[in-house]
């Protein structure tokens, strides 16, 4: 059996046990983080959960369940053979504790206060522990940055200290290193792009619809909280992945050039319509262009399974779909830990 049909078939298989809407729902009417966790043992979460011991907190559950999430990419990783572009998105594990250590430093938190919200299996999965425990281990953000010196996140990881440095923002740690992450998906997927095209001609979703979906939503993100956070206009024309989709860098560049952070979000009205631009405040019309993307995603990623192929889009699409799911079952976490009724938790959901 080739690599397609299998990583293909073990993502329709692992496609099936992802959790609809009733069942979410059926999570957020959790009287406690107790009760929360013992209906999730229900799930296939029950394994990684069975790790995680009372009294359980919001974050060491949304810990668990990142485990597995890193578990079944790593599964479907291990089979992908030529698609490296499954491994790469990989990355994106990593980088969620990365980024979490380097504002931890950032902020003077110490190993102990850092550590607790750490789980590290997708590091200790692809023997690369030993890069966030240095980087735990340094003394401030300025030597975490520097132990990161010959990875693929040491460039980025730079310019995100000295944006730190000058404003203050830990964000800018985020906005970089996705860059690295995103950068590296870019240029596999532009290189190798007819390695990832469907065998039949089809309107379904395919690996270069979720790469392109990717890239527009770091592209717009990051210049929109350039501005901001008061980013130059170089800087922020140098953050700006290529090639571009449907957002042009003509209009990347008009919107960091724009007056305003209203004004640029409707540069890309006519590709991604964008609700409420009448926003109370940028940093709330930051998270509406946000959860626009993310539906786009997540109607993307669903799409890849309407037509019965098999191959990298369909194993790639189940990464994306499980990350939202693990995103939504934190969020209910945190919404049952602080008290929240059931519709207040489900009102912050992208169901």
């Amino acid at each position: 059996m080739s690599s397609r049909i299998y990583t293909g078939t073990k993502a329709y298989a692992l496609r099936g046990m992802l959790l609809d809407r009733s069942s979410i729902q059926k999570l957020a009417e959790s009287a406690s983080l107790d009760e929360l966790v013992n209906r999730l043992r229900g799930t296939h979460y029950s394994k990684v959960l069975s790790n995680v011991a009372p009294p359980f907190t919001a974050r060491r559950v949304e810990v668990a369940l990142r485990e597995r999430l890193a578990e079944v990419h790593h599964s479907i990783m291990s089979t992908a053979g030529r698609y490296r572009i499954i491994e790469l998105y990989y990355l994106r594990n990593i980088a969620w504790d990365l980024k979490l250590v380097l504002k931890a430093k950032a902020l003077n938190k110490s190993y102990d206060e850092t550590a607790e919200y750490l789980n590290m299996k997708a590091e200790e999965l692809v023997g690369r522990r030993d890069l966030i425990v240095k980087v735990l281990s340094a003394r401030d953000v300025t030597e975490a940055v520097s132990l990161l010196s010959g990875s693929e996140f040491s460039g980025d990881a730079e310019k995100a200290l000295t944006s730190y440095n000058a404003r203050s923002e830990v964000r800018f740690f985020d906005m970089y290193i996705d860059h690295s992450v995103l950068s590296g998906i870019s240029k596999e997927y532009s290189t190798n792009y007819r390695l990832y095209l469907s065998p039949r001609m089809t309107e379904v979703a395919g690996v270069g619809d979720i790469v392109a979906t990717d890239i527009d939503a770091y592209n717009v993100l990051s210049v929109l909280r350039a501005k901001l956070w008061g980013l130059p206009e170089q800087e922020a024309r140098e953050l700006i992945i290529s090639p571009t989709h449907k957002i042009s860098s003509s209009a990347l560049v008009r919107m960091i050039g724009s007056e305003s952070t209203s004004e640029a979000a409707k540069l890309i009205e006519s590709a991604y319509p964008i609700p409420g631009l009448g926003a109370q405040g940028d940093e709330e019309q930051i998270d509406l262009v946000d959860d626009e993307f993310t539906d786009t995603m997540r109607t993307t990623a669903s799409r890849a399974f309407v037509w019965q192929g098999l191959g990298p889009s369909t194993a790639l699409a189940l990464v994306r779909l499980l990350e939202f799911e693990v995103n939504d079952l934190a969020a209910v976490a945190i919404g049952v830990e602080a008290g929240i009724d059931t519709r207040g938790i489900l009102s912050r959901l992208r169901l």
